[in-house]
């Protein structure tokens, strides 16, 4: 008579933990301890189990070109966002940092000079389109994760800011707002697509959109609330392009005697730790980051699946987080 098969949840709950984590553990993943990780190990061997076979898992590289740290800004939440949905996903990935160097150089990943083989690759960050496409002839499945651009023709998930600059804008309106600047990267695509839906409210409501207030953010910023103080012209809100901006902005103000929001309302982007830390805690957007990580691997699985199919560009929306810097008038 054959003997009954030994399963995860039978291994859980002889150590006390979950099937989730045996299952981890046992497919060489992260989040677990080392020591852990031996002792279900061990423990699965005692019992006699047998991991049954299935499909080569695909493999997938991650490629990130800022210096990760673990930290709680948003870029390592998107870098940990991917990593969970790749393990959720089963996959077998790799990830690594490739400098401006590097790509200007056209250098191949360290894993693929090592001659290592991918399904697929994401991108995350803006990307040397050159450098794209070089790595596109070695993987020919691939995904932008926030480094979209309407040059690329490529599968791509990334933020809508238009609609953030939208409902930002009109949130102020809603509020007695009509003088709103705006403080960021005006060059930056993110921020052209955020000014577009800024305008765009303004224009509906019959305002004005008044291109002196759309501030760069550079070492001029506090010359220009001086001046703008002194002449009696200061906006009564502002919209920064993310979090740290804004906290910038803040103290700034507040150096020149500007109160916020009393005197003048900040709203941002980000919803990162700072915004709530922040004094007075910041009216935000929340980006959604888990969210659009599971929409990157999920469709560059179905890339990999089908690699005839038509290229996606998902803009993924942000969901409006109410503070303390934003008052009515």
């Amino acid at each position: 008579m054959k003997s009954k098969k030994v399963t995860l949840t039978q291994i859980a709950k002889a150590l006390g933990l979950s099937p989730v984590s045996v299952s981890r553990a046992l497919a060489d993943q992260g989040g677990i301890s080392e020591e852990m990780k031996a002792k279900i190990v061990e423990k699965a061997a005692q019992m006699g189990y047998i991991r049954p076979r299935k499909a080569t898992p695909p493999k997938i590289l991650v490629l990130h070109q800022k210096p990760y740290q673990h930290d709680n800004s948003n870029f390592s939440y998107k870098v940990q966002g991917i990593e969970k949905a790749l393990q959720q996903a089963d996959t077998d990935y790799s990830i690594e940092f490739v400098d401006k160097e590097h790509q200007n150089s056209l250098a191949l990943p360290y894993r693929l000079s090592k001659g290592y083989k991918f399904d697929g690759v994401i991108f995350i960050g803006r990307f040397n389109s050159d450098y794209i496409s070089f790595i596109h002839k070695q993987i020919p499945a691939l995904i932008l994760y926030v480094g979209y651009s309407p040059a690329y023709d490529y599968d791509s998930v990334w933020f809508s800011f238009l609609h953030a600059g939208y409902k930002q804008c009109q949130y102020l309106i809603g509020r007695g707002h009509r003088a709103i600047g705006f403080v960021g990267n005006l060059s930056a695509y993110r921020n052209k697509e955020k000014k577009t839906g800024i305008t765009s409210a303004l224009e509906e409501h019959g305002l004005p959109a008044d291109g002196a207030l759309f501030w760069e953010r550079d070492e001029a910023l506090g010359s220009r609330l001086s001046g703008l103080i002194a002449e009696g012209g200061l906006p009564t809100a502002f919209i920064c392009e993310h979090d740290f901006t804004a906290v910038e902005l803040i103290r700034l103000l507040q150096e020149r005697g500007i109160k916020v929001p009393e005197h003048v309302s900040i709203l941002s982007s980000g919803n990162t730790e700072i915004s709530a830390l922040s004094t007075p805690p910041l009216t935000t957007m929340d980006l959604n980051i888990g969210y659009s990580c599971q929409r990157v691997v999920a469709t560059l699985l179905s890339r990999i699946a089908d690699p005839q199919k038509p290229a996606e560009n998902i803009a993924v929306l942000s969901t409006f987080v109410e503070r303390e810097s934003v008052r009515s008038i």
